[in-house]
């Protein structure tokens, strides 16, 4: 493991080639670290307090820091991600196991974890937030896009989205709304002309189908416009 005690010793692991700060294995700060440029390993990432990055934050394996984790960009680790505080990057967050923060989670672009996605505050994405396992929050799920569980555990007092998860096949083959098959499957139609598609009265006997799992009414009824937001007993 390559061990760092302060910021000045980066600086012979610059690649101006790659214009990146490169590693070979686990590194590991001892120190605040707040680089410009971006930082790149093929093992994991480990820091006493914070890790900022002015671009991305790669690592092969996990990226775990005691205080928070910001890129400018992107955030994206193999395994797992891990802040005692907030994560946050301009672009996405992506992990192929979980993503925890002891604070708040957002995203520019996307969130997604092959497993769970967790933080003590609020988890908010100008994209999709999307996990294998469960979404959990402490304060509010907010997305521009879509929120989705495979497995349907979202835990969190609010939830905020303007898109549906799935594809058209999908939403086409739902009961509720084979009446308008064709319509959905029109690939020259976006999504949201399927909002004009139906009136209010048509859209409120769409979503009061009993055979919608939660997570999916929810969004429907934001998605048609029938509800800003779901709030979650």
């Amino acid at each position: 493991m390559i061990i760092i005690k302060n910021q000045s010793e980066i600086k012979k692991y610059f690649n101006n080639e790659n214009d990146r700060y490169e590693f070979s294995g686990d590194v590991k700060f001892e120190c605040l670290i707040v680089v410009g440029e971006s930082l790149w390993t093929d093992g994991s990432i480990e820091a006493d307090g914070s890790i900022k990055a002015g671009w991305y934050i790669i690592a092969g394996g996990s990226i775990k820091a005691g205080g928070s984790i910001k890129a400018g960009r992107s955030i994206e680790a193999g395994r797992s991600i891990k802040a005692g505080w907030y994560i946050i990057a301009g672009g996405s967050i992506k992990a192929g196991r979980s993503i925890k923060a002891g604070g708040s989670i957002k995203a520019g672009g996307s969130i997604k974890a092959g497993r769970s996605i967790e933080a003590g505050g609020s988890i908010k994405a100008d994209g999709s937030i999307e996990a294998d396992g469960s979404i959990e929050a402490d304060e509010y799920i907010k997305t521009g896009e879509y929120i989705f569980s495979f497995n349907f555990d979202i835990s969190c007092k609010l939830m905020i989205t303007k898109s549906l998860p799935f594809w058209r096949s999908f939403w086409a083959e739902q009961l509720p709304l084979k009446k308008w098959k064709n319509e959905i499957l029109n690939k020259n139609k976006c999504w949201n002309d399927y909002k004009k598609i139906l009136t209010k009265l048509e859209a409120q006997k769409v979503c009061s189908w009993n055979g919608w799992h939660w997570i999916l009414k929810a969004q429907l009824e934001m998605f048609f416009g029938l509800k800003e937001k779901h709030e979650i007993d």
